[in-house]
């Protein structure tokens, strides 16, 4: 035992990171634990409960994984310690984000299981035909690689929103699409997407809701006739993620707009100006994302939106044009939309997701879990 000791003393190094790992352990045992991250703007992974079946098949251990993850002590810092290490060593990427160019930061996109695009394309093209009664549009928005190409570094994993939405056509029919790739291209040059966020901006917002009111043959509201209100020191999703320690903050727009958003039965602004005091700034557009909202416009005829959160800042353009905007996130709407768009017999219906949660949304295919 004595010569053990000896041995050891010869490598201090090994016995400062034994002894650094040991206490780590144990803080991190007493560290509090959270239910949601507002950096990440996400809930953190709940340990699971053990079961032996899930054990066998090999489902515990990945979440014991997840919640360890999710709860390491000073996480935060250590990402950010992560960002300044990586980058230092020329590295392109931190925690699922990729750096681009001036300050561009893109989403990690790992192009090796279609299985979902195909379920969503698929669940799209049925939706369409079961409900051929109705003027039923799909905007699959590209984000910001497919349209900011010359901010994306060779050989960068990103999303092709181009193969995204050639499957979405593919399946559901090119004529039901509104590809606004192009349009939005020729506006690059202009502030359409955020540098730390997934989202497009509100200008860029406005570029495809004039293509797609062009689509259904009606003018879209001129740009000017718009008031653009600016809030400065946004930091998005993306920033969250990596904790890029030299990152240049954004400015945040919204358009200013009177109208009122009915929520289960509760009325009020269509924006929440509260989020602007907040981290998460962008959940300001109508306030979030609920499963089922309603908002009365000074236009005309009835439109249904069907979307993830990229349609947030993109719905307030539609409230000149329709009288009632209806919308809906299929991550917590569970009712039928069928029997929804037979009760209201909206004059369009608009279905709204950015090509990289298309790829991954579990929820598209509710659009039709109700089809017989």
């Amino acid at each position: 035992m004595k010569n053990f000791f000896n041995n050891i003393k010869k490598y201090p190094l090994i016995i400062f990171f034994g002894i650094f790992l040991y206490v780590l352990s144990i803080a991190d045992l007493f560290s509090p634990q959270y239910e949601f991250s507002d950096l990440e703007n996400r809930y953190l992974s709940k340990f699971p409960a053990f079961s032996l079946k899930t054990l066998i098949n090999n489902e515990y251990t990945p979440k014991v994984e997840d919640f360890t993850e999710d709860h390491f002590i000073k996480r935060n810092s250590w990402i950010s310690l992560k960002s300044i290490s990586e980058t230092v060593l020329g590295k392109g990427e931190n925690n699922g984000i990729v750096y681009g160019k001036d300050g561009y930061l893109f989403t990690k996109t790992l192009n090796s299981d279609f299985t979902q695009r195909v379920k969503n394309a698929g669940a799209l093209a049925s939706f369409i035909e079961y409900n051929d009664n109705f003027n039923i549009s799909i905007m699959i928005a590209p984000t910001a690689p497919s349209v900011m190409t010359d901010k994306v570094k060779d050989g960068s994993p990103v999303n092709n929103a181009a193969a995204v939405i050639g499957q979405v056509s593919e399946l559901a029919g090119s004529e039901n699409v509104v590809d606004v790739t192009e349009t939005l291209k020729s506006h690059s040059d202009e502030y359409i997407y955020y540098l730390t966020d997934h989202h497009w901006t509100t200008l860029g917002a406005y570029y495809a809701y004039a293509d797609y009111m062009q689509s259904i043959g009606r003018n879209p509201q001129s740009l000017d006739s718009f008031e653009f209100v600016e809030v400065k020191d946004f930091l998005g999703t993306h920033y969250s993620k990596s904790k890029n320690f030299n990152v240049e903050t954004d400015t945040m727009s919204y358009i200013k707009n009177d109208s009122q958003i009915d929520i289960l039965g509760t009325k009020d602004s269509i924006y929440d100006y509260s989020k602007l005091e907040t981290r998460d700034k962008y959940a300001m557009f109508l306030r979030g994302n609920n499963a089922y909202s309603t908002i009365k416009g000074n236009g005309e005829g009835k439109i249904l939106v069907i979307k993830d959160s990229y349609a947030n800042c993109f719905v307030p353009f539609l409230t000149e044009d329709f009288a009632q905007i209806d919308v809906l996130d299929m991550r917590f709407y569970m009712q039928n939309v069928t029997m929804l768009m037979e009760e209201q017999q909206y004059d369009q219906v608009l279905v709204l997701y950015n090509s990289e949660t298309f790829d991954t949304d579990i929820y598209v295919p509710r659009l039709v879990m109700y089809n017989k």
